[in-house]
């Protein structure tokens, strides 16, 4: 799936015939990728854009493979004599996005992204209760009688994540196409330390990586007089480990998207994205004990691959702002589990040039 997925984007992102070629229009509503692609356009020599997104992520239910997997499934598994076990049921990520952009000449365009997060997750534990007849027995081998109980919990983390700081480098823009090179840095100001009870929470609901991470890749975009479309392939390097012995897995991310202008100021869009991502390497050692009940602190259930579609629209209003929104969805996904599954995703924004 990851290479025919790659090859269709590739192809959609060569594949345009001179005979539509034109002069690009910044101003057109579809002269932005749709909402979530980020780093996806440049500015002219001395310009800038400050950005705000508010972004909502939900994930529900897991998997193991492609198969569901169902909390009790889970809770079964893992849970052991004389031991708790842990279940996710449904995470919710709220993210709130503030970015700048500033030209410094037509070719270099620099940004700086700085989020805060809002994670909350709900999960069910299973432990071991003494049944009615135990309790009646004090004294006796029947307070060794137990049976499970589950019970409902809540965690949320909140607070800065990682600040990024990049550079697009234009290296083509002709005849309606255009096409520059992406290269961030992920600096490591989201806490990893995260916690609940005293005792560290899982990797998910950490606020960063806590390591210095490389984002790099290329974007495309094109218009003709009658629509737009792009392509992007970005890829997230990690580097080192952080003070918590373990480095996140690697991220790879392509996507293509197609947009058609309705109204002057109005497009609408539809895009494609793949996604791969990897276990973790190394592990917290205040987690070691933690998965051997709850599949969330087990490094080696963290990687996956996801393919979603996302429907969205850009509007463009006078004094150069713009307001744009985004729906995802997934399509398929096949996550190394049992893994909470990606359900959906909004984003709404605002943008503004001058």
């Amino acid at each position: 799936m990851k290479r025919l997925t790659f090859t269709l984007l590739s192809a959609a992102a060569i594949a345009t015939p001179s005979v539509w070629a034109h002069d690009w229009q910044s101003s057109r509503p579809d002269s932005h990728a749709p909402i979530s692609v980020m780093g996806d356009h440049t500015h002219k020599e001395g310009e800038f854009m400050l950005s705000y997104r508010a972004m909502s992520m939900n994930m529900k239910g897991m998997l193991d493979g492609d198969e569901k997997v169902s909390v009790d499934d889970v809770l079964t598994a893992y849970k052991k004599d004389g031991m708790n076990a842990m279940a996710p049921t449904k995470m919710t990520m709220h993210m709130h996005m503030f970015g700048g952009m500033y030209a410094s000449s037509d070719k270099t365009t620099w940004m700086l992204m700085v989020p805060y997060l809002e994670n909350n997750m709900d999960m069910i534990m299973r432990m071991d209760m003494p049944t009615t007849d135990a309790m009646a027995g004090m004294g006796s081998m029947a307070m060794m009688q137990t049976m499970d109980m589950d019970m409902p919990m809540k965690m949320n983390s909140s607070g800065l994540g990682d600040i990024k700081v990049g550079v697009l480098h234009n290296i083509l823009d002709r005849d309606g196409h255009k096409l520059h090179l992406n290269l961030a840095l992920s600096l490591p100001t989201g806490s990893i330390d995260e916690k609940v009870n005293d005792k560290v929470m899982a990797y998910r609901m950490q606020l960063g990586s806590g390591t210095y991470d490389v984002l790099t890749g290329a974007t495309y975009a094109a218009q003709n007089s009658f629509m737009g479309w792009g392509a992007q392939a970005i890829a997230t390097i990690r580097t080192g480990e952080n003070d918590r012995d373990y480095t996140l897995g690697n991220r790879y991310k392509v996507q293509g998207w197609l947009q058609k202008p309705v109204l002057d100021n109005l497009s609408l869009s539809a895009r494609l994205a793949y996604e791969d991502w990897d276990n973790i390497d190394g592990e917290d050692s205040e987690l070691m004990m933690m998965k051997m009940m709850n599949p969330l602190a087990d490094p080696n259930l963290q990687g996956g691959q996801l393919l979603s579609a996302g429907i969205g629209a850009n509007l463009t209003l006078p004094a150069g702002n713009r307001l744009a929104f985004e729906y995802t969805t997934e399509i398929d996904q096949k996550l190394d589990g049992p893994q909470m599954a990606f359900d959906d995703s909004l984003v709404l924004a605002w943008q503004m040039a001058f």
